[in-house]
């Protein structure tokens, strides 16, 4: 491939040598005044009496400003040549850019409707809390309004969840459903934002699902949907019963997920498929793969979750994990969360981890195993 400019070198190098003449592998320069000289020698060796070369030699050798017009001509050329091109990548970057303003319109506007419904929905939680009504919510399947429910105590893994806003009705709504609809698709989409890792939420929803006995293994396989796009599904067959957990699940392709979703069914693999991924990335997919949408029917939205749900999350995992702590342990993770990306579940839950480890390690060179975490152990 040629540098830049190279071609308008070329061009230029050539049209000296046909107006100079001179050496192939002379430069447009060397070759200019290589002529010349040339064309003086010869006429020299002419002698002055051999006047019909010394006047060939004159008609053909051109005056300064023809040569400049010629020269001119050729650069006006060129330039038009690579104006062109840079129209062409002009537009092209142009289309770049209206692709990219659309996109970002695209998810202002489902921030907007996000936005919009979650205040609705907050006003409605807010109203039903002060009247003392039964709360109600919409039956994914059905489309009918019932009674919200408890979380079933099997469900232990996603009780951490149950005090974070919105996400703690999807839950509940998602799991109730489940148990009522046992013959409609268990697969589950969380839906983050980006930056969040959310694998560890799909992992509590496995546990939960065996817990409740909603599926026959308690095998978990993860996988990253580029990864998946080039695997064969002969592997899975070792996962038969359990859930797949899709990780950035809006860049797995169509017919990979197609494929996957046959693969699970009960008459095959009979697995959960659960997909996690940032919010905007799996809208676009489906929206683009509208024919998959019924196999997706359990959406948990977590994308929302700040610093107060995060902290709700730490208390929900320590007890979980059999630990106790007091509010000077909590108040050093809470500043732990400054280092980390605002609402990644599962690096704050790795961090946590990190955590009971010391606390482990402390305590057993005490001999005296409390399972309390304490302030250094953060």
């Amino acid at each position: 491939m040629k540098k830049p400019f190279a071609t308008a070198y070329d061009a230029i190098k050539k049209l000296l040598k046909s107006i100079f003449g001179g050496k192939k592998d002379e430069t447009a320069e060397e070759g200019a005044e290589g002529t010349e000289a040339q064309a003086a020698e010869e006429a020299s060796e002419g002698g002055e009496g051999s006047e019909e070369t010394q006047e060939a030699v004159e008609e053909k050798e051109p005056t300064p400003e023809e040569k400049s017009k010629v020269l001119e001509n050729v650069l006006h050329n060129i330039a038009e040549e690579e104006g062109i091109k840079e129209e062409k990548v002009s537009k092209g970057e142009l289309d770049e850019q209206k692709k990219y303003e659309q996109e970002v319109k695209k998810r202002a506007q489902r921030a907007a409707k996000r936005e919009a419904e979650d205040k609705k929905k907050e006003a409605a939680e807010a109203a039903a809390e002060k009247s003392g009504n039964v709360k109600t919510v919409v039956d994914p399947v059905t489309g009918d309004e019932v009674p919200l429910g408890a979380l079933p105590k099997e469900a232990s893994y996603l009780k951490k969840y149950m005090r974070i806003p919105t996400t703690s009705d999807d839950i509940a709504v998602a799991i109730n459903s489940i148990i009522k609809h046992p013959e409609m698709p268990k697969n589950i989409v969380i839906l983050g934002r980006n930056g969040f890792g959310t694998v560890k939420v799909g992992e509590d929803f496995a546990r939960s699902f065996y817990e409740l006995g909603l599926v026959k293994s308690d095998k978990i396989a993860k996988t990253k949907a580029k990864q998946l796009n080039k695997m064969s599904l002969d592997s899975l067959t070792k996962l038969k019963g359990g859930c797949l957990i899709i990780e950035n699940a809006g860049l797995v392709s169509f017919n990979k997920l197609v494929e996957v979703i046959k693969d699970s069914g009960p008459e095959n693999n009979d697995y959960v498929v659960i997909l996690t991924g940032e919010i905007d990335s799996l809208a676009n997919f489906f929206e683009d793969n509208a024919d998959i949408v019924d196999s997706f029917i359990y959406l948990i939205d977590i994308h929302k979750i700040k610093e107060r749900g995060m902290m709700h999350l730490a208390r929900g995992y320590v007890k979980e994990r059999g630990y106790k702590a007091d509010k000077s342990v909590y108040d050093k993770m809470k500043n732990s969360l400054k280092s980390m990306e605002e609402g990644n579940i599962d690096r704050f839950i790795g961090f946590i981890d990190e955590v009971i480890g010391r606390c482990d390690k402390r305590e057993a060179s005490d001999g005296d195993v409390k399972k309390e975490i304490m302030p250094g152990d953060v």
